[in-house]
């Protein structure tokens, strides 16, 4: 493996932003594998990472009920020397288990859809699980709390989507409701979370919007994507915490494309950071995909069709779906994008994960990457790209893989 280059936030922006649009070298520094893997666990199907820390989440609702979410710990040789250090499970048996993951500081969250158990019906609404980190640090464990919505009902899919920021978590339930979907506000006091909220959309059509297929939070705003809306051309909405607090509520504002086309799926995937959204569009471009970049303006969120820029593959071809994954990290200065159905050395579907910086007058379209990311090792249906995470200068990535034992990736300069 390439020796890790150790550099500030700021000196990392700094550079990103001096060579925006141009080259940046980023290597492949670590592959993520789990203690217990076994073939088509889906490991990788979910992942996020803050600053020294990567949790994977693998379940695959072809062969297993429940997973797993799994804990690394960057050492301090560095993330070469990176294994696992600790293995999550919910004491009850959650079905779906690992379905989605997110981390902000010592607080895993990890999502139990039970969205598609093949083997029987959708017995539950699905629910979430919060892990806190030990005072000794992470170790194999089962949940410290566990979320469910308050009028959840069997196969809301609740938990197919969670984000964290601080004390706030997001979670999604995009089956709710004849699949309108619907966004769930969760708020910690003290060591005790409850619901805050629950987000709608004003304008859901009542049936197929999806919405929650994807969340995301930032601070005091949380977006929620929701691919099926207006004939699955998509949208994504925005959901600013009132001055008094969360509450139930609809939209602040809704962000769409002006050109937008049923078949988009805008809002598929979701990012923030800081001003900046990320939406991904995997059914954008005739099928190439695409991902969508809003910057707030100085007056707050609004509705509006227009977005700052549009993000493509400078090789992007039908069914790359890329824009299935983004992420947004460094005050949204930085995004990246997963391409799992990306063709690479002609390899089908072994997929990539593109790196996007803003220049320094701003954002602006284009179809030329700072960074592609390929794993080392990929193969034929590797599926990378599936699930991304960036936290500074580390970059995550997860590869489902078909056949053979899925793994995790991380790049950095």
């Amino acid at each position: 493996m390439s020796r890790v280059v150790f550099i500030s936030l700021l000196a990392f922006t700094s550079v990103l932003t001096s060579f925006a649009h141009a080259a940046i070298s980023l290597k492949q520094l670590a592959e993520l594998t789990p203690t217990d893997r076994v073939n088509q666990d889906w490991f990788g199907t979910s992942i996020a990472i803050d600053k020294d820390t990567v949790v994977v989440g693998d379940f695959d609702a072809n062969i297993e009920q429940y997973g797993g979410a799994y804990v690394y710990v960057k050492p301090a040789g560095g993330w070469e020397n990176m294994t696992q250090v600790a293995k999550l499970t919910s004491s009850d048996n959650g079905v779906g288990f690992g379905t989605s993951v997110a981390i902000s500081g010592n607080v895993i969250v990890v999502g139990a859809a039970n969205t598609s158990n093949f083997n029987g019906p959708m017995a539950t609404p699905g629910a979430v699980y919060v892990f806190v980190k030990p005072a000794s640090g992470w170790k194999d464990m089962t949940e410290t709390a566990k979320l469910v919505a308050s009028d959840g009902i069997a196969g809301d899919a609740f938990g197919n989507s969670v984000s964290i920021s601080g004390g706030t978590i997001a979670v999604g339930a995009f089956f709710v409701n004849n699949f309108s979907g619907r966004a769930y506000v969760f708020t910690r006091t003290g060591s005790t979370w409850k619901q805050a909220a629950e987000l709608t959309a004003s304008d859901s059509s009542g049936f197929l919007d999806y919405l929650g297929c994807s969340v995301a939070i930032s601070g005091n705003t949380v977006v929620a994507g929701s691919f099926g809306h207006n004939n699955f051309a998509g949208a994504t909405y925005v959901y600013v915490e009132p001055g008094t607090g969360w509450t139930n509520m609809t939209e602040t504002a809704e962000l769409s494309v002006a050109n937008g086309r049923g078949g988009d799926n805008l809002g598929f995937s979701v990012g923030i950071s800081g001003t900046t959204i990320v939406a991904g569009a995997p059914g954008a471009a005739n099928g190439n995909g695409s991902a969508y970049v809003y910057v707030e303006p100085a007056n707050g969120w609004g509705t509006t069709s227009n977005f700052n820029a549009q993000l493509a593959a400078p090789d992007a071809v039908q069914g790359d779906s890329f824009g299935q994954a983004v992420g947004s990290s460094s005050s949204g200065g930085v995004v990246v994008v997963g391409a799992p159905g990306q063709t690479v050395g002609g390899n089908v579907e072994q997929g990539a994960a593109y790196v996007y910086v803003r220049p320094k007058t701003g954002w602006v379209t284009t179809r030329r990457a700072s960074s592609e990311l390929t794993a080392s090792d990929g193969a034929a249906f590797d599926t990378m790209g599936v699930s991304v995470g960036v936290s500074g200068s580390t970059f995550v990535t997860g590869a489902p893989k078909s056949n053979t034992p899925g793994e995790a990736y991380v790049f950095a300069p």
